[in-house]
């Protein structure tokens, strides 16, 4: 985490009774794992510092010399609390000191950074994107070829699957399975409220009546939604893509893309990562592949690449893909959703919760050498090397590239789309109104759903939730400063 602290440092004066200046420690959570680059720093700016009862006694005053008076200078540096950033990396703007040694040692964080440990300015996502712009890129297009083509050669580029991810894999499907089976039952108790003309959603008994509806009509409405009873395919959105039989065969043509099942996009990048669902095949290979003339060469046998044996793509008849076939069997077997208290309604939240993390920290294991794509212009995901070659895009110009898709790299928001809604803190109060809508925090549905059910508030998301602002009245809202 990056921090600024203030030291001060001694210069001389005329009159010794000035020479008087308080003192402060910083908080005693400075973990103790600093680098000698870090000391050696401070040592030099202040040559009389004691360090021997770091990081509890930070710096320690020593008695006043007459004739000083302390003034102040930066040191920027950085303290590992999160961050994985060596300090020894990091250049120190220390100023030398003038004379005489420091008589006092002052510290004190700086409250206009930004990014302190303590974070509790987060905005709150809960803008709908711009549907007339193209999303920002991850990476420019020289670093994005360059960094694919490093990787041509190492699997799964070459054909093969990467070991150390087939069981994040499938850790993920099983969380995903996990998570399905637990909003399943979560629902019966839980209500969720979705918008007729938009896609908002709202977890609670009643609808929060913020104006926010960018629907069709929505100016007869003032802008208010018309809630309904939603499901569970608005807390987790299905973003289905293409099954791909063979990762490395050419593109999905316009033509055959009735031909061609669609599977949700987080189980086609478990498949592709070793997953074997009899249901939905793939191929695997043993050897790495060769291009010649653009043609992908199985290189198993020599006499493969004699005859000219060329591994294409098989196209595989549809099918309906049927959630049932991913479902664990005896999850949460020990929890019965006609008898479900408060006590155990809260463990079954949390292992919801829990869930829907490893889903997402598995998932981003799996881009990291898996490829995702996602349409700039529109929600469609492909997982592959080679997006499709579809004219489906109802994006923003599309008469422009005939309605082709605009691939760029996809993040983890684009294949697991988080959903943010507005957080509530009383339940059986009134519904949300819209003058108060700046004193609301937000959060993803999953997670507003399970701390509903009694789930813990996880820690990332406290600051989103904006759980230590008061929300005022209506009639207490002019006196707000």
């Amino acid at each position: 985490m990056w921090r600024r602290q203030t030291v001060a440092k001694a210069r001389p004066v005329c009159r010794a009774s000035s020479a008087s200046c308080a003192f402060s420690e910083i908080p005693p959570d400075i973990p103790p794992s600093v680098s000698g680059a870090f000391k050696d720093a401070f040592k030099k700016a202040v040559p009389n510092l004691q360090l021997s009862e770091f990081p509890s006694h930070f710096m320690k005053p020593r008695p006043p010399v007459p004739g000083t008076l302390p003034t102040k200078f930066t040191v920027n540096y950085i303290l590992p609390y999160k961050s994985r950033v060596d300090a020894q990396e990091v250049p120190f703007d220390v100023c030398s000191m003038p004379g005489n040694p420091a008589t006092y040692v002052h510290v004190s964080p700086v409250t206009s950074i930004s990014n302190s440990y303590f974070n509790q300015n987060v905005p709150v996502p809960m803008e709908l994107p711009n549907r007339k712009k193209k999303k920002p890129f991850l990476t420019t297009y020289k670093e994005f070829t360059r960094k694919k083509a490093k990787s041509d050669s190492e699997p799964p580029s070459n054909g093969l699957l990467v070991p150390e991810l087939v069981p994040v894999a499938l850790d993920t499907l099983n969380a995903r399975a996990t998570l399905l089976t637990g909003l399943h039952k979560l629902l019966k108790v839980i209500s969720i409220k979705k918008c007729r003309f938009c896609p908002a959603i709202h977890v609670g008994p009643i609808g929060h009546q913020i104006a926010s509806c960018l629907g069709p009509h929505n100016g007869v409405r003032h802008g208010r939604h018309d809630w309904t009873n939603g499901s569970i395919q608005d807390v987790v959105p299905p973003i289905n893509t293409f099954h791909l039989f063979d990762r490395l065969a050419k593109p999905i043509m316009h033509e055959n893309r009735w031909n061609i099942p669609r599977v949700p996009a987080i189980v086609e990048l478990c498949i592709q990562a070793g997953v074997d669902i009899p249901l939905y095949p793939t191929k695997r290979r043993t050897e790495p592949v060769v291009v010649i003339d653009n043609e992908i060469v199985d290189f198993d046998a020599k006499e493969k690449h004699k005859s000219g044996n060329v591994g294409k793509c098989k196209i595989i008849k549809p099918t309906k893909f049927n959630e049932k076939h991913l479902y664990l069997k005896g999850s949460f077997d020990d929890l019965e959703v006609c008898a479900l208290d408060a006590k155990n309604l809260a463990v079954l939240a949390e292992k919801t919760m829990q869930a829907w993390f490893l889903m997402r920290d598995g998932a981003k294991k799996l881009m990291s050498k898996y490829m995702v794509y996602v349409c700039g212009y529109c929600q469609q995901v492909h997982v592959g090397p080679k997006g499709a070659k579809t004219s489906e895009c109802k994006g923003y110009k599309n008469y422009q590239r005939s309605g082709r898709h605009g691939w760029q790299e996809a993040t983890i928001d684009d294949l697991i789309p988080p959903g943010y809604v507005w957080h509530v803190q009383d339940c059986r109060g009134p519904p949300l109104p819209t003058e108060l809508r700046v004193f609301f925090g937000a959060a993803p549905a999953v997670i507003e759903l399970c701390v509903q059910a009694g789930a813990a508030i996880p820690e990332d998301y406290k600051a989103m939730m904006r759980l230590d602002v008061v929300v005022p009245d209506l009639s207490e809202l002019n006196k707000v400063v």
